[in-house]
Order: C-alpha cells, then sequence, then structure tokens
C-alpha cells in the first residue's frame, strides 16, 4: 500500500485548504495512506478529505499522543516536541505533495530532496521551483494536476 505524504502550511488561505482536502479524498479513492504532520491548516484539511472518502490517516504530532487533529487514525510519536514530519513524515512516504507557504513546509520540502523522495508541488514558490527536474521534484498548478502527476510518478517507481 502506497503511503502518500501532503505538507503546506498550518496558517493556510481558503483555497490552500481546498487543493489539501481535494488532495486528502483522492488519496483516499486510491486506496493510498495519508501521512501528514497530524496539526491543523493543511494537514488537517487533507485528513478530513481522506476521512470523508475512507481512507486510512496518519500523523506525526510530536512526543504527546492525542495532539493531532480529529481526522487523524494513527499517531506517530517521536521525541520532538512539535511534531516530527521533516524526519519520521518523511522517510514514511513514497511521494509527497507540496502546497507551499511557510517555512516548516519549506525545511520539509529540502529534506524530501535531500531523502530523494519524489514530489509533486502545486504553484512552486520561486525557491523550489530551482528544483523542479521532472524526474524527482515536479511542478504543477492544481490538484488535479498534482494527483496526475503523481500516478505517473508511483507507476515510474
Amino acid at each position: 500500500m502506497k503511503q502518500i505524504g501532503v505538507i503546506g502550511p498550518e496558517k493556510a488561505d481558503k483555497n490552500q485548504l481546498e487543493i489539501a482536502e481535494k488532495l486528502g479524498e483522492d488519496i483516499a479513492k486510491r486506496g493510498y495512506v495519508l501521512i501528514t504532520g497530524g496539526a491543523g491548516g493543511v494537514m488537517e484539511a487533507a485528513s478530513r478529505g481522506a476521512k470523508n472518502y475512507g481512507g486510512i490517516t496518519v500523523g506525526t504530532p510530536g512526543k504527546k499522543r492525542l495532539m493531532s487533529n480529529r481526522y487523524v487514525d494513527i499517531e506517530i510519536c517521536t521525541p520532538v516536541d512539535i511534531g516530527d514530519f521533516i524526519f519520521a513524515g518523511i522517510l514514511s512516504c513514497d511521494l509527497m505533495l507540496v502546497i507551499p507557504g511557510d517555512a516548516g513546509t519549506s525545511a520539509e520540502f529540502f529534506m524530501g530532496i535531500r531523502n530523494k523522495i519524489p514530489m509533486v508541488v502545486i504553484n512552486a514558490k520561486p525557491e523550489m521551483a530551482s528544483f523542479v527536474d521532472d524526474k524527482v521534484v515536479f511542478a504543477v498548478k492544481n490538484a488535479e494536476e498534482a494527483i496526475k502527476k503523481m500516478e505517473e510518478a508511483i507507476k515510474n517507481d
């Protein structure tokens, strides 16, 4: 079973939340497991979308249980206070879908590159765009393109 990460800002705008929820839905529809940091914003919207379609959701909230949003089924706790998607989450993903936003998302993006995790970036920021190579990091404009590119990347895996 494929494990797909969705990363993006906790303080997300309406468009980012809509994209995240759509990504979560499409991940669940395909029978994949969703992995997020387990907090609010993009993470909660993606988890809600996955749960609406009966998907399995995993969160990496940090070192205390019951810190994830209400749509997370499984929490993976680590010795980090704030959350540990940057290590446990990233390394558990077969592919990550990226909604750019804040410093945390950028850090996760660059750790994904370092660990050669395939990523699909929706509306890449300039600092991310220079890493798009159409082999591991793909750039798209919307959720539909992201899901299509995710499927292509997984098939070629």
